[in-house]
């Protein structure tokens, strides 16, 4: 695992836009501390508006499969109220008596579109539900397919073709949710630590294919039999939360593992969301197999 990219990206993450929040989507572009104001003439700065990244935002963004991008809500014409970029129909929102001259571009979406993303080092399918110029730079808000969002200049995105759009495999993600009576740390401990791999891994591995080599290449007690070369692993506490997303790499699609632990303070309950896939043909056997393992991981947690 390159650990150092990862802690790159929480340091990217806290540098640019203090947190990836799963309550509040919201980007607000906004003058910084020393801006000033001339007499004559309106100032504007520069923003920190590209290069977003936000693959936890499961609640904000959830996975939208290839066969319901098209679906996804969006706002067309104008710019997005605060409200919108907190709901998830937008992302970025701009205050106009600050920056007077921004103004939606001329794009109706949602549009799909490929996005290299230099964390999961992969070219990835996204959903473009924004598309904004701000001091004479054009920006695109999205979400990824597996669910999250980000944002990137209009330069770094390829939108798809209508012949394009036919030609991809229609595929699903695994999505669902998991309630846990017990603490973050507690559930955390089962998904990562070694000593419990091996109770795991007979739901997803009955064959034992893997071996037990496995264990020391991946990061969570869990392990897609048909993945290929992992590409990129985060296993880590992501503003409060933990959080585990590892992506892969393959001739057929680009398969992504995420993991994310909500805790509620009150309770010390804890909230397992998983998104795992795309998935081709194999979609229920895979399900079932999230599903049990998630429910093994729910009992392992509650008798820490």
């Amino acid at each position: 695992m390159n650990i150092k990219h990862f802690q790159a990206i929480a340091l990217f993450l806290i540098i640019t836009f203090n947190s990836c929040s799963q309550n509040n989507a919201t980007k607000e572009i906004n003058q910084g501390e020393n801006a000033t104001e001339e007499a004559t003439t309106k100032t504007t700065v520069p923003h920190q508006y590209g290069g977003w990244y936000c693959p936890d935002n499961l609640n904000g963004f959830p996975a939208a499969g290839i066969s319901n991008w098209n679906s996804v809500p969006v706002v067309n014409g104008r710019l997005p109220t605060k409200e919108e970029t907190q709901n998830g129909t937008s992302l970025i929102f701009v205050d106009l008596e600050k920056n007077p001259d921004a103004k939606p571009l001329g794009i109706e979406m949602p549009k799909l579109a490929l996005f290299y993303n230099p964390y999961s080092k992969k070219e990835e399918l996204i959903i473009v539900i924004q598309a904004i110029n701000v001091s004479n730079d054009s920006v695109v808000g999205f979400r990824y397919l597996n669910g999250g969002n980000g944002s990137a200049y209009l330069s770094e995105v390829t939108f798809l073709s209508d012949e394009e759009i036919e030609s991809v495999t229609p595929s699903r993600f695994v999505s669902f949710n998991l309630d846990i009576k017990a603490t973050q740390t507690e559930v955390w401990k089962v998904l990562t630590q070694p000593e419990y791999a091996f109770i795991l891994q007979p739901i997803f591995d009955r064959a034992n294919s893997l071996g037990d080599n496995w264990v020391g290449s991946t990061k969570v007690n869990y392990k897609n039999v048909n993945g290929d070369e992992i590409t990129s692993e985060f296993a880590e506490n992501l503003f409060g939360n933990q959080y585990i997303q590892i992506d892969y790499t393959s001739k057929d699609n680009n398969y992504v593992e995420k993991f994310l632990l909500l805790e509620d303070e009150k309770t010390n309950n804890t909230e397992l969301k998983i998104v795992c896939g795309p998935y081709l043909d194999d979609y229920e056997s895979q399900k079932d197999i999230l599903e049990n393992w998630a429910q093994k991981v729910k009992e392992l947690s509650e008798a820490e």
